[in-house]
């Protein structure tokens, strides 16, 4: 046992064990003595047992089940900008990526614009959707965008969707209601920030510096 350890130990070495641990022997007129202060800070030492996590609140239970039914449809987008003809790059160039959702049963994914643009190049030749499961990204057809509003449409073609993601009525949102940010920028894992309804009514800059009306400030 771990007496009879510490009792075959030479004095200096218990002293030394002692000092390391930092621990004052000076009080201790036998090897005995040494050996059960050793063990007594062998027992202070010693790990207490883990304890159970509480149970989640009704607030983060909410935000844990939307987070898992949401991400399904969370879409990961990257853009390639093929060469001009007679370029001297032979290959595909990457030019960014970002996040979208998945509008409905057709394969419709929403996005931004400036994520599918090419900077002063216009939309770029090839587009990629990756869904969660998929075991490689899709391309994607560009159905439509509106760079003044910061917005476009992708459509990619699979036997195999999530759910798509509920809509809701902008109309209906007030300053302080809860907002869940939910993403997958770097295509590696999904992301989710938490916060609040700003404002209402903002206007953000857009392409070409044009204004952007009746946006909605969050700092999720």
């Amino acid at each position: 046992n771990g007496s009879s350890g510490l009792s075959s130990l030479s004095i200096s070495e218990l002293k030394r064990l002692l000092t390391e641990r930092g621990i004052d022997f000076r009080d201790c007129l036998e090897k005995r003595d040494l050996v059960e202060r050793l063990e007594n800070s062998d027992a202070r030492h010693t790990a207490p047992a883990s304890t159970p996590l509480a149970p989640l609140t009704q607030e983060e239970t909410r935000v844990v089940d939307t987070f898992k039914r949401v991400c399904p449809s969370v879409a990961y987008i990257t853009t390639t900008l093929q060469p001009r003809a007679f370029s001297l790059q032979g290959t595909a160039v990457p030019e960014g990526a970002g996040s979208g959702f998945l509008w409905d049963d057709k394969g419709h994914v929403v996005t931004n614009f400036h994520v599918i643009a090419s900077g002063q190049q216009g939309i770029p030749q090839r587009v990629k959707v990756k869904l969660e499961g998929m075991p490689e990204a899709l391309d994607a057809v560009v159905v439509g965008y509106e760079p003044e509003k910061d917005i476009a449409v992708l459509r990619i073609a699979t036997k195999s969707l999530p759910e798509p993601i509920d809509v809701g009525i902008s109309n209906d949102l007030q300053v302080g209601q809860s907002v869940l940010a939910i993403g997958n920028p770097f295509g590696l894992d999904y992301t989710l920030t938490t916060g609040v309804v700003s404002a209402l009514g903002r206007e953000v800059e857009g392409n070409g510096k044009r204004p952007i009306k009746g946006c909605i400030q969050t700092d999720a």
